[in-house]
């Protein structure tokens, strides 16, 4: 006799919960292996993204590898690629994320919309509109964002999320302004005190843009909470709580 379990029914229940609560493993519902799916094209998507980007670069002879590697937006999507695809990939071979993956997903899901919002509201010229800069600046962005607010079977994720997902952006500003004296470039004007009115420009930039960070890491954490309510009920569920009838069906 085999159970199954339909896919909203896991995010509230902790690992231990699972082994020690049900006898037999859980089917992955084809909602989940189609969202599985769906994230390996996006990762796949990037790629040929960078690929074309790439091409053109090497082939007009201006790829410089120092520069390419330090922006933030080229950091986080050649991360997004691996958060994509090892999301898809533990679609099809688990019914449930695991905490550490759903924490690392939150934290990517807001450098992603922050990289984009910032591009667009202050970087983006008048003629920067090629396949690259709209896949990693409009479609990633607005794929990883809209997944994360429809998609509601995910394990709980701690406020530590915040912390850790602010911890990024905070040390890469810091490499990049210890090395820009060295190399003699900033890769975006507002880390250039010469272009924003000195050091308290560049100051005032930062921490908005940290400010930024924190509040859309912190929503992404309580859109996760918002979720395990709904699933819960107002009983909630603990980690060792049972499936009630309505939730378990066995064949």
């Amino acid at each position: 006799m085999k159970q199954s379990y339909e896919c909203g029914e896991w995010p509230a229940l902790r690992r231990e919960a699972y082994i020690t609560t049900m006898s037999f493993p859980p089917t992955i519902s084809s909602s989940r292996k189609v969202r599985g799916t769906l994230d390996i094209l996006a990762g796949v998507l990037i790629i040929a993204a960078y690929v074309v980007l790439l091409q053109g670069q090497i082939a007009e002879g201006t790829f410089n590898p120092g520069k390419h590697f330090a922006y933030l937006t080229n950091q986080t999507s050649y991360s997004n690629i691996v958060v994509l695809l090892a999301g898809g990939i533990l679609s099809w071979r688990r019914p449930f994320d695991t905490e550490l993956y759903v924490t690392v997903r939150a934290n990517f899901v807001a450098y992603a919309f922050v990289v984009g919002v910032v591009y667009n509201a202050l970087l983006r010229g008048p003629d920067d509109f090629g396949f690259h800069n709209e896949v990693t600046h409009i479609v990633i962005p607005v794929y990883l964002v809209a997944d994360w607010l429809l998609r509601g079977t995910r394990p709980r994720i701690g406020w530590k999320t915040v912390w850790i997902g602010v911890s990024y952006p905070i040390v890469w500003v810091g490499i990049t302004l210890l090395r820009a004296p060295f190399v003699e470039w900033y890769p975006y004007f507002f880390l250039n005190p010469e272009e924003v009115g000195g050091w308290s420009g560049v100051t005032m930039y930062i921490a908005g843009i940290t400010a930024i960070f924190a509040i859309v890491v912190t929503a992404m954490v309580w859109v996760n909470h918002l979720h395990l309510k709904k699933v819960a009920g107002p009983q909630g569920l603990s980690s060792t709580a049972t499936l009630s009838s309505k939730q378990r069906s066995v064949r």
